[in-house]
């Protein structure tokens, strides 16, 4: 029995065909991490969009509540200490 001697060429196909599926293995990995960071960017913008969505319908609510003559009457009282010529004031010290 005789050992037959490789062809070179079928070498290097085998070493060209190895290299291929490394390349194609590396390039699969880096997109599904590529796929993972854009998937986490993309939360984070829908959660700051619906944070944005929340905040504009409180500033509507405000907004409507201006016109108010109740709402403006608890804002004077309550951040700018306004109160009636006749009526006594009392504040609570104790704050318990």
């Amino acid at each position: 029995m005789r050992k037959e001697k490789k062809n070179p060429k079928s070498r290097l196909l085998k070493i060209a065909v190895c290299l291929f599926v490394v390349y194609i293995a590396y390039s699969i990995v880096v997109q599904q991490l590529e796929i993972r960071d854009r998937k986490m960017m993309l939360e984070a913008v829908q959660q700051q969009c619906q944070q944005q969505s929340e905040e504009n319908k409180e500033v509507e609510r405000l907004l409507a509540m201006s016109d108010d003559k109740d709402y403006i009457e608890r804002i004077a009282r309550e951040r700018l200490g306004y109160a009636y010529p006749d009526e006594k004031v009392y504040i609570d010290s104790s704050k318990n």
